[in-house]
């Protein structure tokens, strides 16, 4: 049977400067426990990434960093709720560094079956809401800590 390729990602317009904002992207590590915890309870680096997360149906995922630039910072899911609950696999996502209207986005890629279909759209609506919620409250973060 083949599988089908699912994308999908959020856009979230940002107040803080961009080169600012972005620093906390490639810090991810400290800066989203410490800006969104009622998202993340922890993310350990440890030759791939584990994240432990509040979000209702996502609680660990194992992710590995694929690229941390100044343009994009992109990982690939290797383990947890993503891959299993969901029945995906390949899920790979990038964040882009914010363009001159202070744009950033989110985007995420994926296989899945086509039966499964149903479960796809559970991911893309359970990604998308962490990612907004994640963005916007590091974005709020960097806002708070600059008055």
């Amino acid at each position: 049977m083949a599988f089908v390729t699912a994308t999908a990602g959020v856009q979230v317009l940002i107040k803080s400067q961009p080169d600012t904002f972005w620093t906390k992207i490639q810090d991810s590590a400290n800066s989203f426990p410490q800006a969104a915890p009622s998202l993340y309870t922890s993310i350990l680096i440890s030759g791939t990434g584990c994240a432990k997360s509040n979000s209702q149906n996502i609680k660990t995922s194992s992710e590995l960093i694929t690229e941390n630039s100044l343009g994009k910072l992109a990982y690939t899911v290797t383990a947890g709720d993503i891959l299993q609950k969901y029945d995906v696999n390949n899920f790979q996502a990038v964040i882009i560094h914010p363009n001159s209207e202070k744009w950033v986005g989110w985007t995420w890629t994926y296989n899945y079956l086509p039966e499964n279909k149903a479960r796809a759209l559970q991911l893309d609506a359970e990604i998308a809401v962490i990612a907004v919620k994640t963005l916007t409250e590091l974005d709020n973060y960097i806002q708070n800590k600059s008055t």
